[in-house]
């Protein structure tokens, strides 16, 4: 039947009756057309897709969210549709405020949803943003709502949007004073029930997934106030081809000075870095980022074989027994481990954890491999992932509940062997930032608090995100002591016939360094990539006009890549002739590209390219005798210039305190301090809880442009000046003994 479906265009067209739609939408998944499918069945098919993806239970809402990996909670109560009703019923929601949807249309036909607290009153001037007036709209009525969102009136939702097949919604709006708050609360699909969801994750998650956008809007402004037009894709994107299903946008929604976390997440989603999946925490790395973490790995693993240091691959099972070997060790991961219980429907005998870390994992077979002095050094390292499941608020590369990392794990037969381990790596993991990612860092040591549980000390590189003002550990080298050869009986006979414990360092790298370089060098148009990394450094783009000879100039480009190629520089050709040269700048830019170059008829006549530089959008002509030579300086000179660009945001961040008021004020402003410090552990736990209880007290209007929440110490810096004679503990006045660097962190 499918076939003389398929056959018959006019029969298709004009009298396909319920039983064939049904059929078109069964196997509109699976149908193969030996050449492309004619247009009309497309359309049809994809139409039977957007029907059979349609939500309108609260069941199906459960699964949309899970699918898309959003936590959320529930919450049963007595029908609620006005706001006495949450009253009448005792509703009290965790964090949500309560929210009122409303659905508009105008005489288009098109249909606008806003969403904002109950006690918000809607003004007029609004409308004007979105191109219609007050006038001009009225409530849906009661038939537009089913038809269009599948919903009834008491019962209307933002999650119904994924019901809008014919996008006849033009615009999805809230109000000001919901972009201020972090959770959301909706109906689905029962006024019986809420469902209390994170902002972002409705935005960037939900509304992603069926390719819609939110904008941002006062919607209580007087008529007389001048209103912002709605935010909107760059021009490039609109001279993009549509995708098949109709799709061009491209651009950032969010500024990174006015919504810096929307703005990180935009970032790595539309510059294609990462998707998302069904487990919370859990993020894809697309080969864009993966890319990165290639070339990361490819260098530091050069550099520690100069060391000696050899790979190696250890399960990722831990046994109980295993892991709770080494109390404080085990104490310091707890709540992070998760742990295989199951299989199939059996019940183990003994539970099994998902490697945390490698100590106890490793250690046990170091006991065996190490017997004598001749046996030491013992060099490992593995390249492998983690799973750390107990937190509450994931961000992709900076927090997610698994991550790739390599960790290596050193004996030695003396302390001062094995501290210059701990330094040599660490100046490695600098390498790493500076040298690779363009990100100034700090080296230094950790607090006792802070260190590795179970370990002797712990040092580490520092950084901070001027954004959104928060220090990032970039990453550790630790100095074991003889803590876990002695739990684990790693002992050796030395020279003179004694058995010894060995001295053990352990140190870890994450993809988190990714997510760093993301928050420290992108910008308003989307990634900014350091070219040692970048997956392309240059991208040549043809510019074709209307008497070009396309063929001539798009050899001269494909020449130019091969010629780039062969000299060691990472190129690619943009030759597609599916969209415009002004959508693929778009394109490139949002993807970070360091240096773009366009070739045109001009170009090629003058035998130069145009080259335009993604940092910071300089354009000039390079001739191409002098193509190679040119364009490795300017991959270097970029580097520098991103690197010095970022060193002086990062030093004009970090301020000095001598005393708690000035020390409050400085964190307060987004900034690191640097104190005298006692070295208490005390101390240091009453900073944390009185900075948290402090910040708390900060007035509304201050805390949309200040930073709230508890201060942490991030390191003791190796380089500092020393304490001088006198000088005193900046919070309790004892005696100080060192500098340290304090801030609020990841």
């Amino acid at each position: 039947m499918l076939r003389s479906l398929v056959g018959s265009e006019m029969c298709i067209r004009d009298s396909i009756n319920a039983e064939y739609r049904g059929m078109i939408r069964h196997v509109a998944g699976s149908v193969r057309f030996k050449s492309a499918a004619p247009s009309w069945i497309l359309r049809l098919f994809s139409k039977a897709k957007m029907e059979a993806a349609k939500i309108t239970t609260r069941e199906q809402v459960h699964a949309k969210l899970k699918e898309l990996g959003i936590e959320f909670k529930e919450y049963e109560h007595g029908p609620c549709v006005k706001l006495e009703d949450y009253a009448t019923h005792q509703v009290k929601y965790d964090h949500a405020p309560f929210i009122k949807t409303y659905v508009y249309g105008d005489k288009k036909d098109n249909l606008y949803q806003i969403i904002a607290k109950y006690e918000t009153k809607l003004g007029k001037s609004f409308w004007k943003s979105l191109g219609t007036s007050g006038g001009n709209v009225r409530f849906a009525k009661e038939d537009v709502l089913s038809s269009v969102l599948n919903v009834q009136p008491g019962e209307v939702n933002p999650f119904s949007l994924a019901n809008d097949s014919g996008n006849k919604v033009k615009h999805f709006v809230y109000d000001a004073s919901l972009g201020k708050v972090e959770y959301w609360a909706f109906h689905p699909f029962n006024k019986n029930f809420s469902i209390e969801l994170k902002r972002e994750d409705f935005i960037n998650k939900f509304l992603t997934s069926i390719n819609r956008t939110a904008q941002e809007i006062d919607l209580e402004a007087e008529e007389t106030a001048e209103q912002p037009k709605a935010k909107a894709a760059p021009k490039q994107a609109e001279e993009a081809k549509a995708d098949e299903e109709g799709h061009t946008k491209l651009g950032l929604d969010y500024k990174k000075s006015e919504n810096f976390s929307m703005w990180y997440t935009q970032v790595i989603l539309k510059s294609e870095m990462i998707e998302y999946y069904d487990v919370s925490g859990c993020y894809i790395l697309r080969p864009w980022a993966f890319a990165i973490w290639e070339h990361i790995q490819n260098n530091f693993d050069s550099w520690i074989k100069k060391l000696g240091v050899e790979n190696a691959y250890f399960p990722v099972f831990v046994s109980e027994r295993a892991l709770n070997k080494e109390k404080e060790h085990v104490e310091g991961f707890a709540p992070e481990v998760a742990w295989v219980t199951k299989y199939g429907t059996s019940t183990l005998k003994e539970p099994v954890a998902i490697r945390p870390t490698s100590e106890t994992i490793m250690y046990p077979a170091y006991s065996k491999w190490i017997t004598s002095h001749r046996d030491l050094p013992l060099k490992l390292n593995q390249w492998t992932n983690v799973v750390r499941w107990e937190f509450k608020h994931p961000t992709p590369f900076i927090r997610t509940r698994e991550f790739l990392w390599q960790e290596g794990h050193t004996a030695h037969a003396t302390k001062e062997e094995a501290d210059a381990q701990v330094f040599e790596i660490l100046d490695l993991y600098r390498r790493v930032y500076e040298d690779l990612l363009a990100v100034p860092v700090i080296k230094g040591i950790k607090s006792e608090t802070e260190k590795f549980a179970g370990g002797f000390y712990t040092t580490t590189v520092e950084t901070f995100s001027p954004g959104n003002g928060r220090g990032i550990q970039a990453a550790t080298s630790h100095q074991l002591g003889q803590n876990f050869s002695k739990m684990f009986e790693i002992s050796f006979e030395n020279e003179k016939k004694e058995r010894e414990f060995a001295w053990q360092t352990s140190w870890g790298m994450t993809t988190r360094s990714i997510g760093v370089m993301v928050l420290l060098h992108a910008d308003d148009k989307g990634l900014v990539l350091p070219p040692r990394v970048a997956k392309i450094q240059v991208v040549v783009v043809p510019v074709f006009f209307k008497d070009t000879n396309v063929e001539e100039l798009t050899n001269s480009a494909r020449l130019l890549v091969e010629q780039l190629k062969e000299n060691g520089v990472r190129a690619h050709l943009d030759d597609r002739d599916n969209y415009s040269p002004g959508w693929k700048y778009n394109h490139w830019e949002l993807k970070g590209v360091p240096v773009r170059f366009e070739l045109g008829p001009k170009d090629l006549q003058n035998n130069q390219v145009r080259a335009v530089i993604r940092r910071d959008g300089s354009k000039f002509q390079i001739d191409r005798a002098n193509i190679i030579a040119e364009t490795k300086n300017l991959l270097e000179k970029i580097h520098k210039d991103m690197f010095l660009s970022v060193k002086e945001q990062l030093d004009n961040r970090r301020k000095q305190a001598a005393d708690w008021p000035t020390f409050m004020k400085e964190l307060n402003q987004n900034n690191v301090v640097l104190t005298p410090w006692c070295e208490s552990a005390e101390c240091e736990g009453k900073v944390k809880e009185r900075s948290g209880i402090e910040s708390k007290l900060i007035e509304a209007s201050e805390a949309e442009i200040q930073l709230t929440g508890s201060a942490k110490t991030l390191c003791i810096p190796l380089e500092q000046d020393p304490i001088k004679e006198g000088e005193v503990c900046f919070h309790c006045g004892a005696p100080a003994k060192k500098r340290v660097l304090w801030g609020r962190s990841y």
